[in-house]
């Protein structure tokens, strides 16, 4: 292992500094096992100078101890001795731990480029549902039934569905039998997948579902926005036209009938950027800055 390298590249969604084992230590452990695991490196300051740590016989023991007794489930890391100029730099390798959330003390932390956020209830709700292979729209919603969806939309992707061929869909067949094979409505109450895909104009089937736009001028400056509602459909449709709108565009003359048109983004990494947002956020933020796109 190359400490100089690690040293090097500073503080990142993987790696941390920490002078001094203590709780905040135990906090990084758990923080890493809930995301894609990482490494603390102790007897080193926030800026990546060594100052080292004294370490007895037991030392190593205890620490992995404290990590140990202090988590739920227990995380058991990997603690090795570098020394570097006569100092000592402890190493604290964590993995990702594969069902999730892990917590200490009963709060759960997740890590957020080089800092630990504490989770709030729904995260943590939503992370033990991914660890497990499963997701909270494929769960009934609550307090909803089947009059809060439009099943002329539903019709309308069933059609669409049978032009392309993608889904072997009966031509006359009911929209609500279809949603059960979907596994959309089950014991005749629609999911919330159900809900966000086809719900009736005006309803806003899940409040924070919906794709707020911004295009900054710079870090401060906001000179267009829009709050985008509807059906997931509806949404990236409308944020694919508001990233269009806001972007430059250019014609080539290329001695063909049609002008050749050449976008400041590329349209399907666009669509594609939009999707996948809509897809696994119950809420988006689409900023457009000078020379890049950011999905938050």
């Amino acid at each position: 292992m190359n400490l100089q390298s690690l040293l090097k590249y500073g503080e990142s969604e993987t790696l941390e500094f920490k002078e001094k084992f203590d709780d905040r230590t135990v906090e990084s452990a758990v923080a890493f096992a809930n995301a894609k695991g990482g490494m603390i490196l102790i007897g080193v300051s926030d800026k990546g100078n060594i100052s080292g740590v004294d370490i007895g016989k037991e030392t190593l023991a205890k620490w992995a101890n404290q990590v140990s007794d202090k988590t739920e489930p227990q995380l058991i890391p990997e603690i090795e001795v570098l020394e570097f100029e006569g100092k000592k730099v402890v190493v604290v390798n964590v993995p990702e731990y594969p069902i999730k959330p892990v917590s200490v003390r009963g709060r759960c932390f997740k890590r957020v480029n080089n800092s630990n956020r504490s989770m709030n209830s729904q995260e943590i709700a939503e992370m033990h549902l991914q660890s497990t292979g499963m997701s909270w729209d494929r769960f009934p919603a609550a307090g909803k039934s089947l009059e809060d969806l439009d099943l002329e939309k539903v019709r309308r992707y069933i059609r669409k569905a049978r032009v392309s061929g993608r889904k072997g869909f009966g031509e006359d067949e009911d929209p609500i039998r279809v949603l059960e094979k979907m596994e959309l409505v089950k014991d005749g109450k629609p999911t919330w997948a159900a809900g966000l895909l086809f719900c009736k104009d005006g309803r806003r089937f899940l409040s924070q579902a919906v794709i707020h736009c911004g295009r900054f001028k710079d870090q401060t400056l906001v000179i267009d926005d829009r709050l985008i509602e509807g059906t997931l459909f509806e949404q990236v449709e409308e944020a694919i036209g508001f990233v269009r709108k806001n972007t430059s565009v250019k014609f080539v003359m290329t001695g063909k009938p049609e002008r050749e048109e050449v976008w400041d983004y590329p349209l399907e990494a666009i669509r594609e950027a939009v999707v996948n947002a809509v897809c696994h956020r119950d809420y988006t933020a689409l900023a457009l800055r000078s020379g890049s796109m950011k999905m938050n």
